[in-house]
């Protein structure tokens, strides 16, 4: 700390000034504040200590400037000062309390090139995801096609079922290279989405269509309400979220019913993907929509690779458009709700 009169005369300075500058306190006495600056910046600080002088403002330590001391020795280092007026009729003083930030700065520095590494290493990561998935889906292409064959031409029960398995493998190794393809698409802000206006009545129909079969196939009703509504989105993208969405809940629900709906509101048109399973539990709904997080982890039949709702996020975010989820209050389940900007123009045409 130092006090300084109205001349720029160091009048006072505690012990610490021989640690942080090299200068015994009395030494320090008596010289020119401008003693403590590098001898480039002298005449531009004089200038700004006598506006100082004249406001007699307070200033917080640092205030965004980059300030350097001068030690005893000749060397430079950071440094933050705050200042402060002290009025001794007729004269006032200034107090200088001052700071190095030399580790501070040292630890920024540390940080900054820490985040650029991994921001190098995430990066690398995403190109070799892809280049992997890109590469390993031909095998596994080739694999399909021998196993189908393996299936036309043998008619022994064995072989049957062992082709039954190699294609249950084969086909969640390709979910698995399509997911990491999707995430490493998304992490290298490769998807880019296609916004143009939509009739969802399409994708309900597509939905339908795609999942009547597995839900008669565990006993499930498949309830689709009619919609009129348009959306200002990509469309395809909103057709993977969906079909991972409704996906789920087929495989979730055990009894009851899978319904989906659109309704409007304001600005944005929901569409809601509802279940009457188990619901998830409260601990797990701010996390279900991280990457590699499973809910039934544990349950190694019913746990998938933990992607999906992190890529359903991903296309919503990529889309400007969001995505939630909560419980149920009428009955067991969840309910997953898409938003997206509504397009009316085209539903004023479609009316007309």
């Amino acid at each position: 700390m130092l006090i300084v009169d109205s001349s720029g005369v160091i009048r006072f300075a505690n012990h610490h000034v021989a640690e942080l500058f090299g200068h015994p306190p009395e030494r320090v006495v008596g010289l020119s504040v401008e003693a403590l600056i590098p001898a480039r910046y002298r005449a531009p600080h004089e200038a700004d200590r006598g506006r100082f002088m004249r406001e007699r403002r307070e200033r917080s330590m640092g205030s965004g400037l980059d300030l350097v001391a001068l030690r005893a020795d000749g060397t430079e280092f950071p440094v933050e000062i705050s200042l402060g007026h002290v009025v001794c009729e007729p004269e006032a003083f200034v107090v200088a309390a001052i700071r190095d930030i030399t580790g501070h700065l040292e630890a920024e520095r540390a940080l900054k090139e820490a985040r650029e590494q991994a921001e190098r290493a995430n990066l690398a990561k995403s190109r070799f995801l892809a280049t992997a998935s890109h590469d390993l889906r031909q095998p596994l292409q080739s694999l399909s096609l021998l196993a189908g064959t393996l299936r036309r031409l043998s008619l022994s029960p064995e072989v049957q079922e062992a082709v039954g398995s190699i294609e249950s493998a084969v086909g969640t190794m390709s979910r698995l290279l399509n997911a990491l393809l999707d995430v490493s698409k998304l992490e290298s802000g490769k998807i880019k989405p296609d916004i143009r206006g939509f009739p969802i009545a399409v994708l309900f129909r597509e939905m339908r269509t795609e999942f009547t079969a597995a839900a008669d196939g565990k006993g499930l009703d498949l309830a689709i309400e009619p919609t009129e509504e348009y959306a200002n989105s990509d469309a395809l993208l909103v057709g993977q979220i969906l079909r991972n969405l409704i996906a789920n809940a087929i495989r979730y629900t055990k009894r009851g019913a899978v319904s989906l709906c659109c309704r409007r509101d304001g600005d944005a048109v929901r569409i809601e993907v509802r279940d009457e399973g188990e619901g998830i539990p409260p601990e797990d709904i701010e996390r279900i929509f991280d990457k590699f997080y499973r809910v039934h982890a544990s349950d190694r039949r019913r746990a998938g690779t933990g992607l999906g709702l992190a890529i359903c996020r991903g296309f919503m975010e990529a889309m400007g458009g969001t995505i939630t989820v909560r419980n149920r209050n009428d009955r067991p389940g969840a309910v997953f709700t898409v938003s997206l900007p509504v397009e009316a123009t085209m539903r004023k045409e479609a009316v007309a």
